[in-house]
């Protein structure tokens, strides 16, 4: 095995010093493109038409947001940016879809009775169909657990849809939720029943 010589190191140490560098140097420029030093020049500027800024927005999926926030809080997280090795608006923009993803049941609450069944039904229909074609894959594959996972999720998450909709839905709707509770209800019941049966088969053959 070759050992790593002291040139490695130095040539390492360099071009990890060289990349906080190019990272210093992207905030700097990033800072003054945001504060208008760069960009505004009335000499260089060519404004876009509605349809080019429009076209950017829709093959990009952004929309300009200002906000004030604190100094002291930009700089904080201009440092923890550079910990990971990013821009702190992408690393902002990565806080925020975190935090909208660990949050965003709470806007199941926003719904309609007939929007959350839709949802509810949908989740339904994929927990059904993953739980066709699991038997299909390979047992302990990856595929196989990913599979199982979305499986007893997206029942899990159509459960408690029909639950949250149950007791303000009108009486046809409440007879669509009602059977489709009593649905996952016997679905769970199988699942339970197939894994006491696979631990008793195991424990037979074993004795």
């Amino acid at each position: 095995m070759r050992k790593e010589s002291t040139s490695d190191f130095q040539r390492g140490y360099k071009t990890s010093m060289a990349s906080n560098k190019d990272l210093e140097r992207f905030d700097k420029e990033s800072e003054r493109w945001d504060n208008k030093e760069l960009g505004a020049s009335e000499e260089h500027a060519r404004p876009a038409s509605g349809q080019q800024q429009q076209a950017l927005d829709d093959a990009t999926g952004l929309q300009l947001l200002s906000i004030r926030m604190p100094r002291t809080l930009i700089e904080q997280i201009k440092q923890l940016a550079r910990l990971d090795g990013l821009g702190y608006q992408p690393y902002m923009r990565q806080v925020l879809i975190k935090h909208v993803r660990e949050n965003e049941h709470k806007l199941e609450r926003l719904l309609s009775p007939s929007e959350s069944t839709e949802k509810a039904d949908k989740l339904f229909a994929k927990a059904i169909k993953l739980k066709q074609e699991i038997p299909a894959l390979k047992p302990l594959s990856n595929e196989r657990v990913f599979a199982e996972c979305d499986y007893h999720k997206a029942l899990t998450e159509s459960n408690a849809l029909y639950c949250l909709v149950y007791e303000a839905a009108d009486p046809v709707l409440k007879r669509h939720v009602k059977l489709r509770m009593s649905q996952i209800a016997e679905l769970i019941d199988h699942d339970l029943q197939d894994d006491h049966d696979k631990k008793y088969g195991k424990k037979r053959q074993a004795g």
